[in-house]
């Protein structure tokens, strides 16, 4: 039975690079078991969905071939392979969470937008949401109106006001409190929105993706008889496990400021657990799961049948927590701990091509 395959990526800032680093692995499994050196990530997901960096992710991955000069027929499906991901995050970091910029006094957002305007404009020019090649699904949250906000390509598709410029789309996903200014976007159809980081509601967006899927794919996700979530196949990437503890002397006496940017990194890792809950729940013993095991994280097939969710959960490692710190030694850290990643759940991995590869058929 065909499924519909979804991939999800977490918010995070910079380290984002980690499941960058995971993703380029599963396509050049993708091309080396398919025989086809230019296959990409958005020939084997039917949905691809992000918050915040995720987001950026998923606009990345989505994004159709430039027109070819002369009528010439490109050779590539996607804009990019995934390991141009890699390199924007480690070559333009940098230049999106630009120190030499930085913004002083605690009323202001740490950074200016205008590095991140630019990477996403030279990055993805004027593809809009309609174009992508697989249906995306990005969040952010709309300010004026109170309420959680929903990128969807199958809407844009239909209506103008829900078509937006993909850099746009990627540019209001990542305006994270405190660090960029919010992020003041204009549809195709004229209406303007006011919009923060999806992080705030969804630093993990596989429900969301899940739900989205359930109204668009064509095959319906849960039918009696078949079991919770028999027609999907879930992959959910998270961008780095924080390990290091809160100190509860200093955060007791912690003030708004003392809170902001705490406060932000709680949100995504509380929100990735609770959403991993919940797919458990959904999902029941049909998935892999990280576990840990003499200290160790692991990761389990719970269950005798193939799995229809995948939760990765790679570990910082000896990288920073912080999601703008863009240093080159604190990339170069991001990059080994989604190469331990992968050296260490090669298996895994491997397994995720296969099923990607057999529901392609």
């Amino acid at each position: 039975m065909k499924k519909t395959r979804i991939l999800s990526i977490d918010g995070g800032g910079i380290r984002g690079i980690i499941p960058a680093v995971i993703l380029n692995y599963i396509e050049k499994g993708l091309q080396r078991q398919s025989g086809n050196p230019n296959a990409t990530l958005a020939d084997y997901f039917d949905l691809v969905a992000g918050t915040s960096t995720g987001g950026i992710l998923a606009c990345f991955y989505l994004l159709p071939p430039v027109t070819a000069a002369r009528g010439l027929i490109p050779l590539l499906n996607s804009r990019y392979f995934a390991s141009e991901a890699i390199d924007m995050y480690a070559t333009r970091g940098a230049e999106i969470f630009d120190r030499k910029c930085m913004r002083l006094g605690v009323a202001k957002p740490k950074y200016h937008a205008d590095g991140l305007e630019k990477v996403l404009k030279e990055c993805m020019g004027d593809v809009t949401l309609a174009d992508t090649r697989k249906n995306c699904l990005v969040t952010a949250y709309d300010v004026t109106e109170r309420k959680a906000v929903f990128f969807t390509s199958p809407e844009a598709r239909k209506y103008d006001h829900r078509n937006y410029y993909l850099r746009d789309v990627a540019r209001a996903t990542s305006a994270a409190p405190t660090y960029f200014e919010l992020a003041a976007i204009k549809s195709l159809g004229g209406a303007w929105s006011y919009l923060i980081d999806g992080a705030m509601f969804a630093g993990n967006p596989t429900m969301c993706a899940v739900v989205e899927a359930m109204k668009t794919s064509p095959l319906p996700p849960l039918q009696n008889g078949e079991g919770n979530g028999a027609r999907l196949y879930v992959v959910s990437i998270g961008t780095g496990k924080e390990k290091e503890k809160l100190d509860h002397n200093k955060a007791r006496e912690w003030g708004a400021i003392g809170w902001a940017r705490p406060l932000i990194d709680i949100l995504l890792s509380a929100s990735g657990e609770v959403i991993d809950y919940q797919m458990r729940q959904i999902f029941g013993n049909n998935g892999i799961y990280p576990i840990v095991n003499n200290g160790k994280q692991q990761y389990q097939q719970q269950g005798d049948k193939s799995p229809c969710y995948v939760r990765l959960e790679p570990e910082l490692r000896k990288a920073k927590p912080d999601m703008d710190d863009a240093s080159k030694e604190n990339i170069r850290q991001l990059i080994d701990a989604g190469e331990c990643f992968v050296k260490d759940n090669a298996e895994v991995l491997e397994g995720i091509v296969k099923r990607l590869m057999i529901n392609a058929q």
